[in-house]
């Protein structure tokens, strides 16, 4: 097996949330890389795009194989100045479009000047726009998407521009493109914003830890709720989402308001933490329903499956799309899942079969199903063993899923030499 050393770039932190919490995307490929014997060095930022404001920064976890070069960039989630959010959300959000890729190519042309690479890797948006600063180091880039938002906006000239810097990472020039298969249909995005990615492309789901994620035994499940503090009779909901706006928490707080209104008690778990939290939480004293609802905040990546194993029900309710890997996660556990058909979603949740798959995203008809499944124990463990059974034969594990990536790249190294060779 060839080993390669690899210069990876990324705007993000590699754990999202404090505790190990958040999306484990960054932190498996790290991992991943580093455990088939590739040799990582990484610059990213000390507070990064995805940092969530008025949490101290998160040193990022040690890894074997790896060596962080973390950027002291000025960011305003650092500042101890009282500034509106709004100043911090857009101050944020310019200092990464402007200054991070200018500092993180300069880093990593530092870097270079010290020791020889195989590989530069951008990892997400910024990540990538710093490797095209440095396309004339002639190192083959792969160029990594956690998916995309933009599927929406595709024909839609002014909205486009108005993303430059998503679309200029799209469009950036690279070896080999691995996209995330998160429903958000980034495949369809490569192929319209950058017809150079033909046959570059892999289309590719998140992994899962199999070891970790699992169906829980009846008693497990009942121990779950006591270490919650959850009554056995309660119908009980549960999220996993970062709390940011597009995730759409405030879609199942009107629809427990509406349980409510019919008379069906239910308690929602809202595992995750963002800048979204206050607001959510004015939201569900609003409606009355704060006794009803539990923000959990951020839990380690490794607790959460406690939570699923204690869900009646697992809502999914994002504007863009659903099978990001809480939605993987609970269907690994056996847990009966409400969702929306919104991007690629129903490749997965096959309505009445592995979940309840609404085509409105109305809070009413969102309460009238789950008032159905309320009502009905023996159809919500039918449908949690639709989703068992479709994640034992469809999903990877995290190493199978690295190792697939692993594999391309030393393909595609493999394949770059060749041709240099011919060349000669």
């Amino acid at each position: 097996m060839a080993q390669f050393r690899i210069l990876i770039i990324s705007g993000l932190e590699v754990w999202a949330l404090p505790g190990q919490g958040g999306a484990p995307s960054l932190f498996k490929t790290l991992e991943g890389l580093a455990r088939r014997g590739h040799s990582i060095d990484f610059i990213g930022p000390g507070i990064g795009a995805n940092h969530q404001f008025g949490q101290p920064p998160q040193p990022p976890p040690l890894i074997s194989g790896v060596r962080y070069h973390l950027l002291n960039m000025p960011a305003p989630a650092s500042t101890r100045l009282p500034l509106p959010p709004l100043v911090r959300k857009v101050g944020q959000k310019l200092a990464f479009a402007l200054l991070f890729p200018i500092l993180a190519a300069r880093e990593a042309r530092r870097l270079m000047r010290q020791q020889k690479f195989d590989l530069l890797y951008g990892y997400e948006v910024h990540g990538i726009l710093a490797t095209g600063r440095l396309r004339h180091q002639r190192l083959p880039i792969v160029a990594r998407f956690q998916g995309t938002i933009m599927h929406p906006y595709l024909g839609r000239r002014i909205s486009l521009l108005r993303r430059q810097e998503e679309v200029q990472a799209l469009q950036t020039p690279a070896e080999l493109y691995i996209m995330t298969d998160d429903g958000t249909q980034g495949d369809e995005v490569l192929e319209q914003l950058n017809p150079g990615s033909a046959g570059k492309v892999r289309f590719w789901r998140n992994g899962l830890d199999f070891d970790d994620v699992r169906a829980p035994t009846a008693k497990e499940a009942a121990d779950a709720r006591t270490r919650l503090g959850l009554a056995d009779d309660e119908f009980v909901l549960v999220t996993a989402v970062r709390l940011a706006r597009w995730k759409r928490v405030d879609r199942a707080l009107d629809a427990v308001a509406a349980l409510r209104r019919r008379n069906t008690s239910a308690r929602l778990l809202v595992v995750g933490d963002g800048e979204e939290r206050s607001k959510l939480e004015l939201q569900a004293r609003a409606l009355g329903i704060d006794r009803q609802v539990n923000f959990v905040g951020a839990v380690p990546h490794d607790e959460v499956q406690q939570y699923l194993w204690a869900a009646d029900v697992f809502l999914s309710l994002n504007e863009l799309s659903n099978v990001g890997n809480p939605l993987l996660e609970a269907m690994r556990c056996g847990r009966c899942i409400l969702t929306l058909d919104a991007g690629d979603t129903g490749d997965l949740i096959l309505n009445g079969e592995t979940g309840v798959l609404l085509p409105t995203s109305e809070p009413e008809a969102i309460a009238d199903a789950l008032a159905d499944l309320a009502r009905d124990a023996e159809f919500r463990i039918r449908l949690g063993e639709g989703a068992l059974g479709f994640a034992e034969s469809n999903f990877w594990t995290w190493d199978q899923r690295i190792d697939a990536e692993a594999e391309a790249l030393e393909e595609m190294m493999e394949s770059r030499d060749f041709a240099g060779a011919a060349d000669v």
